[in-house]
């Protein structure tokens, strides 16, 4: 039986993968738990990477004993990405727009040209 998103990997390149997206999502890192619990539920795992980007928005952080904050120069935000069929592409943006709840996020689109088991 396999799972509705399954991901197959094969031993050498073969043509089965093709039709393969990768989706990697930016976001701020209070929302990655509602992401990975969204894919979850669909039978599909994940990547996350610490990024760091130059932004509009502006973080502040509080430094010492309450004497003051400072803004830095940098946004720190997290990237999820998976591996989907092309047919459920839609499916599992439209999860991780409910997951995140109208907050900002940024959904990368990129062929797969090949999955290969090591």
């Amino acid at each position: 039986m396999t799972l509705p998103f399954e991901v197959a990997y094969s031993e050498k390149p073969g043509k089965t993968s093709k039709s393969m997206k990768r989706l990697a999502i930016i976001v701020k890192p209070e929302h990655v738990a509602e992401i990975i619990a969204s894919l979850k539920e669909v039978g599909l795992e994940a990547t996350i990477y610490d990024v760091k980007g130059a932004t509009k928005d502006k973080e502040r952080i509080a430094s010492g004993r309450g004497s003051g904050t400072f803004e830095l120069a940098y946004t720190t935000r997290k990237v999820v990405a998976t591996v989907v069929n092309s047919d459920n592409v839609d499916a599992v943006i439209e999860r991780m727009k409910k997951a995140i709840a109208g907050e900002k996020g940024v959904v990368m689109i990129s062929p797969v040209d090949d999955l290969v088991l090591l």
